[in-house]
């Protein structure tokens, strides 16, 4: 007759558990350099598409010919992307006149 203790089905229980885990934690690890190696390539080429624009409009607003002659949804792009810049370049202005202290300080006074 074949009898098996409790010790050993608890035994026997922990490392089929064991087993389970390594084997999960083995899958979820490759899952995860997976996804990473996927959120790279889409960074990648991200950074590609900004790249490739900001050197498209910097051929653009050089030649205004060329933007005469892009389509009208580049057109409002490069309008876009000048009128941010003018905001952007005021913004730069006025942070350099509080740090040079051109503006006026709030006083200790309360």
């Amino acid at each position: 007759m074949d009898t098996v203790t409790l010790w050993e089905k608890i035994k026997r229980g922990l490392q089929d558990g064991a087993t389970t885990a390594a084997a999960k934690a083995e899958y979820l690890g490759k899952l995860g350099r997976a996804r990473l190696e996927v959120a790279r390539s889409r960074h990648t080429i991200h950074e590609a598409f900004a790249e490739l624009g900001g050197l498209v409009y910097e051929d653009l607003s050089t030649d205004a010919a060329a933007v005469a002659k892009a389509s009208a949804l580049v057109q409002e792009q490069v309008a876009r992307l000048k009128t941010l810049a003018d905001a952007l370049q005021e913004k730069e202005d006025a942070l350099g006149s509080v740090k040079s202290g051109d503006e006026e300080q709030p006083s200790d006074e309360a």
